[in-house]
């Protein structure tokens, strides 16, 4: 179908167009010359209205720009290359170089369609977009367009010297699938942690409580034990289960918590086995909704055709290939932790502790804390490091705040007193303020604290039996001397550098400007912008994203309406009237977002939450900038 629609005439290999509005108007002037359309402007309308709906930019250096139109009087496309790359809008944020615009007639039901199935085809064949990009002639473009899959056209001297220099694309599509990855993880790990922080905690105050060391077998003391043992077997099922149910929606579910139950409970794969068999689940379960069921089974599909072969399927792949495997593996790592000793012990807690306190509550600190927070049952001395440098950043921020209060403004002061609570309750979040204000000398200080107290904790054998961190879990630590004196020399590492490194606060700086008022918007249909914030813990990324953008908006005069994705679920929901009324909708997050098919036909910006919490202005200015394209 393709080189039927397409000829010489409508092939353009040097745009010269910079921007989106040139391109369209200069590939659309193509398909009026052609004879293609009979009124430009109207075509132009159509594919504005077509283009708000949803950008059509693609990775790789590709965009599809399609209109069903009055105007168009013969089915066409135009296809266009620019030599200096126009901004698009691309999900990968890259310019686009490769164009296929698509006019189809009112009349033709799913012409559209069909041929953006055919192109979509060509486009995942080896070679065939760098080798688009760099043609130089009309006749190669036709070319590469006609040959089939399998076979390649002869590429020009010309053609192979641009591939040569030209960047490798595939290298972006494996960072972004990379990237996706790590937001199934953490929307797993997000979903596991309330599981082995109340079963954790539940055991070790069984045990302590009982005055034995050992777990209780009688009384209320027993069922409390069982209640903690009952959170700590499930933790791995629902860390595959919901990696899958990331990656595939519902359907995941079974098939993901199933095969990672008996992966860990019959092979003893481990937290690694889990995290495994929810991919491997997530990865079936999307292939087998791939195949096309008859109209009178698809409503079968996701409640039971899809988690039944699913779960035969992974289960399958567990008990006879990779269980046994992962099972040896897992062993082996657990032997090599356990005769670790010496200057092991202090390469570890330096790469530990450091992850830990980098990011404070973010996908790098929970690397580091889902590896101890794993391994609790079988390598608790893990948790006695970890759970200093988890509650070291607060706290060494807040002890910088009273050893040297003329380096910190009122505000920051007030912070400090916080952060010390929330220090000592184990939560590291309490340092975001002073990294959000000052990260680079802040950032450092919390790291060398976070090294200093995980190293410390690991030389002085404490055992922390309890998953979480901070001086709230004193009571089930073993070797108490030595997690308290982690803490300080972790602490006060962390105040002495960030003092060094940070100056007086002059008097101008010290008067403080009252905060911006803004108020977050709940009604339906009144916000142009719209926004939602994820992270891993849900708790203080989440948050302090939301309160980021809800202030610049005020600031900026934009209505915004932001849906948190958070510890307490999904908190002021974004409704279909919202996404009818607003221009396009910021997702920042570090897990998946739920739901996100509701942003289909509106303008995406992706990005992290620390995008949101550092640069709030950028991204609403992104999106007022986004509006007079359009």
């Amino acid at each position: 179908m393709l080189t039927s629609l397409i000829d010489e005439g409508l092939i353009c290999l040097d745009l010269a167009a910079h921007d989106k509005q040139g391109l369209f108007v200069e590939l659309a002037a193509q398909l009026k010359k052609s004879g293609k359309i009979a009124d430009q402007d109207s075509f132009m309308r159509d594919l504005w209205a077509r283009e708000n709906l949803g950008n059509t930019g693609f990775e790789q250096g590709v965009a599809l720009p399609h209109a069903k139109s009055e105007a168009v009087t013969t089915p066409a496309i135009v296809v266009g290359i620019s030599r200096q790359g126009i901004d698009y809008g691309a999900e990968d944020g890259l310019p686009s170089r490769l164009f296929f615009m698509i006019a189809s007639p009112t009349g033709a039901a799913n012409h559209h369609i069909e041929v953006l199935a055919e192109l979509s085809t060509k486009l995942l064949e080896p070679d065939f977009i760098p080798r688009m990009q760099a043609a130089r002639s009309k006749a190669e473009v036709l070319a590469l367009l006609s040959a089939t899959a399998g076979t390649k056209a002869a590429p020009s001297q010309a053609s192979r010297a641009s591939q040569a220099s030209a960047p490798e694309p595939q290298d972006r599509s494996i960072k972004a699938q990379i990237n996706t990855l790590k937001q199934h993880l953490l929307f797993g790990t997000s979903h596991m942690i309330p599981f082995i922080v109340a079963g954790g905690v539940l055991l070790s105050l069984s045990v302590m409580m009982s005055g034995k060391g050992a777990v209780p077998e009688a009384g209320v003391l027993k069922d409390m034990a069982d209640m903690g043992i009952a959170g700590l077997t499930l933790f791995t099922a629902v860390l595959g289960g919901y990696i899958a149910y990331s990656m595939a929606d519902k359907p995941g579910l079974a098939p993901g918590m199933i095969g990672s139950w008996i992966a860990v409970q019959q092979f003893h794969t481990g937290f690694l086995g889990a995290i495994l068999v929810g991919f491997i689940a997530g990865l079936i379960v999307n292939q087998l909704k791939r195949i096309k069921l008859p109209d009178s089974m698809s409503s079968l599909g996701s409640i039971f055709i899809y988690p039944l072969i699913g779960t035969f399927l992974v289960c399958g792949i567990v008990m006879w290939v990779i269980g046994a495997p992962i099972a040896a593996m897992m062993e082996g790592m657990n032997h090599w932790l356990s005769s670790m000793a010496g200057s092991g012990k202090v390469m570890l807690g330096a790469i530990l502790g450091g992850m830990t306190a980098f990011d404070m509550g973010g996908p790098v600190n929970k690397v580091a804390t889902l590896f101890a927070q794993t391994q609790v049952n079988t390598q608790p001395w893990l948790m006695g490091g970890v759970g200093i440098a988890i509650c070291v950043p607060p706290l060494g921020m807040a002890l910088a705040t009273l050893l040297s209060p003329k380096r910190y403004k009122k505000e920051e002061r007030e912070a400090g007193k916080a952060a010390a609570i929330m220090g000592m309750i184990g939560i590291s979040e309490g340092a975001i303020p002073f990294a959000a204000a000052d990260p680079v000398r802040v950032i450092p200080a919390i790291v060398a604290g976070g090294i200093v107290g995980n190293i410390t904790g690991f030389m002085m054998h404490s055992i922390n039996h309890a998953p979480w961190g901070g001086w709230i879990v004193l009571p089930v630590v073993e070797g108490k001397m030595g997690y308290i004196l982690g803490t300080v020399l972790g602490a006060l590492t962390t105040a002495l550098i960030v003092n060094a490194l940070k100056k007086p606060v002059t008097e101008d700086e010290e008067v403080t400007t009252a905060d911006t008022d803004y108020q977050a918007i709940e009604a339906e249909g009144e916000a142009e912008v719209l926004a939602i914030t994820a992270c891993p813990s849900g708790v203080a990324h989440t948050f302090l994203a939301a309160k980021s953008l809800q202030k610049a908006a005020a600031k900026a005069g934009i209505k915004l309406k932001v849906e948190t994705q958070g510890a307490n679920g999904i908190i002021n929901r974004i409704t279909a009237k919202d996404v009818a009324n607003a221009r396009c909708v910021i997702l920042a997050h570090d897990v998946a977002i739920k739901n996100k098919e509701r942003f289909a036909n509106i303008e995406i910006i992706d990005v992290k939450t620390k995008d949101a919490i550092h640069n709030p202005d950028g991204l609403l200015a992104r999106t007022q900038a986004s509006s007079k394209v359009a």
